[in-house]
């Protein structure tokens, strides 16, 4: 599993619910322990919308009470509609139309029940194939109760934009695999 291709998903939603609207998607690429790439698109919520996903209240008000940098994050700048970012995050995880989802890569969400969950369905409500196999779904919240000293990589950059936020966790995530490979060689002895 060390060596796996690995990606690091965050989301930024207009809701909590399996269904939340995406307004915006990171991701980063690990390969054999090292960062190779990073995905990042706003998606005007409109998009979402009209996929089918859906918004709640007190999310929004969340929003609202966020920092002005978080804020810019979901509302400035140029944004994707929603299909053709996920057809791109699928292109970043090497799965094009033609081929079949990727039996190997694994999709890492803060949470068992959030990232990979609202971006699975979005992907089902767009009628686009996921890119990633259901049985390689990580959960990083659970991984870092087993190593809690990878929770200490320190944040760089703005809190709840989806990249920065899948940076900080990406590196999160090399911490934690690096000590299970200590740790592992050590048991070796």
């Amino acid at each position: 599993m060390i060596n796996s291709t690995h990606y690091v998903l965050d989301l930024e939603t207009m809701g909590k619910g399996p269904r939340s609207a995406i307004v915006a998607i990171g991701c980063v690429r690990i390969e054999n322990l090292q960062i190779t790439g990073e995905f990042y698109h706003r998606v005007p919520l409109r998009s979402s919308m009209e996929c089918g996903l859906q918004v709640d209240a007190s999310t929004i008000q969340w929003w609202l009470e966020q920092e002005e940098a978080a804020r810019i994050e979901i509302t400035g700048g140029s944004a994707t509609e929603l299909p053709h970012a996920l057809g791109w995050l699928s292109a970043f995880m090497g799965v094009n139309d033609d081929q079949p989802p990727s039996k190997t890569a694994l999709l890492w969400g803060n949470g068992s029940s959030f990232d990979n969950v609202i971006v699975g369905n979005a992907f089902d409500a767009c009628n686009i194939q996921r890119p990633w196999m259901f049985w390689n779904d990580r959960d990083l919240r659970t991984l870092l109760a087993l190593y809690p000293e990878a929770k200490a990589v320190r944040f760089e950059g703005t809190k709840h934009h989806a990249l920065h936020d899948a940076q900080h966790e990406a590196k999160q995530l090399l911490k934690a695999l690096q000590l299970h490979q200590t740790l592992q060689a050590g048991a070796m002895v």
